[in-house]
């Protein structure tokens, strides 16, 4: 069943900061946070390395392109893999909220609500799809694709992705998140713990319930189907979080 809730905390989608609908107070997002502990992309200079690359092992796409035309083209990867991604959460939201009373007509849409069904999601007592969670302690907001209240005061969390790839570990090397997560990879994988986990602390400070379970539901973009991920729940790492946040906020 559908859960209704109004969170006191809306998103500000220019700046990407919540906001506090009585007290006007910002909130910075959950995903500013995890990106504060992620190791620093030199895309420029990722870029000028592959320029200089004899053609003989250059990646073909990037042959007789210039450094200004490798970083164009990863963002035209990007901008085009967050337009699909939005659209495919908005399908299952919107699926979820009409109580799945909606048939669309296009394919896409379609197959995404098929592949949403065929994970046999555990819907408990209620679901509340985009469901905004803050901590006022720490100043942090964030939003959660799907909470799903279960019996006996436990939840799970679900969140939906649609990247190409999902690594579990870092494919250029052993490389970490930095400092005081530094024991884990840097890779899909850390940052949706990480990411999920944050959520399911918030959640479980908001509300007193317990975390049962949080997963990935994964879409592949060229089978057009989703598999579920399991994810750990990293309680103590998520709390780190946001007390690293605090002190950022506090004294630098």
């Amino acid at each position: 069943m559908l859960g209704q809730y109004e969170s006191p905390v809306y998103l500000e989608p220019i700046e990407h900061v919540y906001i506090h609908r009585k007290t006007n107070i910002k909130y910075s997002s959950v995903t500013k946070a995890i990106g504060t502990i992620e190791p620093h992309f030199d895309a420029p200079a990722v870029a000028g390395a592959i320029y200089q690359q004899q053609d003989i092992v250059k990646d073909p796409r990037y042959l007789g392109m210039s450094v200004t035309q490798i970083l164009d083209y990863w963002q035209m990867l990007n901008d085009e893999a967050n337009t699909y991604g939005t659209n495919v959460h908005d399908i299952i939201e919107t699926y979820l909220k009409a109580n799945k009373w909606w048939f669309p007509v296009d394919e896409l849409s379609k197959k995404v609500i098929s592949g949403y069904n065929s994970l046999k999601i555990d819907e408990g007592i209620r679901m509340y799809p985009e469901r905004i969670m803050f901590a006022e302690e720490y100043r942090l907001a964030g939003m959660s694709d799907l909470i799903i209240d279960l019996e006996y005061d436990f939840f799970d969390v679900g969140d939906w992705k649609t990247n190409r790839l999902f690594n579990y570990y870092n494919p250029y090397g052993y490389q970490t998140l930095l400092k005081p997560f530094d024991y884990l990879q840097n890779c899909q994988w850390s940052i949706y713990t990480m990411q999920l986990s944050t959520y399911a602390y918030m959640y479980s400070l908001e509300t007193g319930k317990k975390c049962r379970h949080i997963w990935v539901g994964y879409w592949d973009k060229i089978s057009e189907t989703f598999s579920k991920i399991p994810i750990m729940y990293l309680k103590h790492e998520a709390k780190k979080l946001l007390e690293l946040h605090k002190y950022n906020a506090t004294y630098k």
